[in-house]
Order: structure tokens, then sequence, then C-alpha cells
């Protein structure tokens, strides 16, 4: 059997750690420990890459799969009283940084061009900018799971209980 990386002479993992039996895994946090294992599995005979990754699906298997993260409250930033169209994007994007921007690209963008391109007034733009961020964390909220979850906010408010 061939030792795994960071096996003394003496035949123990020389520094004691997870990062040296994994062979430097987090040493100097550069390299990933997945290719570690990987790299550690190369090495192996076929019998034992075959029982590590038997105890690889047995750890996934018994590991509670991780919580779903619930989408954050808005960061509120204070609109100022005369504020450019590219200065708004920029507050609302603050404020809703929670937000998949590629999916609010296609509604923005239009707005910022009407802006733009046909001389609407800022103002307006700004308003409906808002409620096209507001729209979509609302529906962000709609489909978090850890929002439907909780039956104490009766599904209504989408706010969560506290």
């Amino acid at each position: 059997m061939i030792p795994p990386l960071g096996m003394g002479n003496e035949g123990g993992p020389s520094g004691g750690d997870l990062g040296s039996v994994l062979g430097g895994a987090r040493k100097k946090g550069r390299e990933d420990p997945a290719k570690a294992i990987a790299e550690i599995a190369a090495r192996l005979s076929p019998e034992d890459q075959a029982s590590l990754l038997k105890f690889a699906r047995f750890l996934e298997q018994e590991s509670p799969a991780p919580a779903p993260e619930p989408v954050p409250e808005p960061e509120p930033i204070p609109r100022p009283e005369s504020e450019s169209v590219i200065k708004a994007m920029r507050r609302l994007s603050a404020t809703y940084h929670m937000l998949d921007r590629s999916k609010l690209l296609n509604e923005t963008s239009a707005l910022m061009g009407q802006h733009v391109m046909q001389g609407r007034p800022a103002v307006e733009v700004i308003d409906e900018l808002e409620g096209v961020f507001r729209t979509h964390y609302e529906k962000a909220v709609a489909q978090d799971p850890t929002r439907q979850a909780n039956p104490d906010n009766g599904g209504e408010s989408g706010e969560p209980s506290r």
C-alpha cells in the first residue's frame, strides 16, 4: 500500500491534522480538499479506491443536507432628493444585493433606455426601477423554502415570524 502524503517516517501523519493527511490540502489555503482527495485516490489500489468511494457515499447519505439560506432582508438606502438613474441603479442594487442581476437586466435596461434614448424623466424611471426591484424581491421571498415552511407566517406577508 502506498502511504498517503503527509505520512512521516514513523508511519503517522507528520502534522497530525487533516490538512497534512490530505496531502497539504489546507496548507496556505491554496489546495482544494476535493482535489487532494482525488490525488490520493489515484495512488490507491482499485480495491482501496472502491472502499474510499463506498465510504464517501456513506458519509454523503449520513450527512444532513445543508439548510437553505433564507432570502435576506433588503438593506434600505434612503433615496436622495435629486438622483440620477445610474445612481438609483447602484442604490437599488445595494439595497437588493441578494437578487440575481441577470434576471433584472431586461426590465432595468429597457427603463434606462427609455430615459436615455426617449428622454423619459428620471423620477418616473426611478419610481419604476424601485417597483421592478421590489417585485423581484417579493418573488424571491415567495419562492424561499425557509419562509414557506414556516406555518406562523400564514403565507401572506412573506415575512418570517420572529
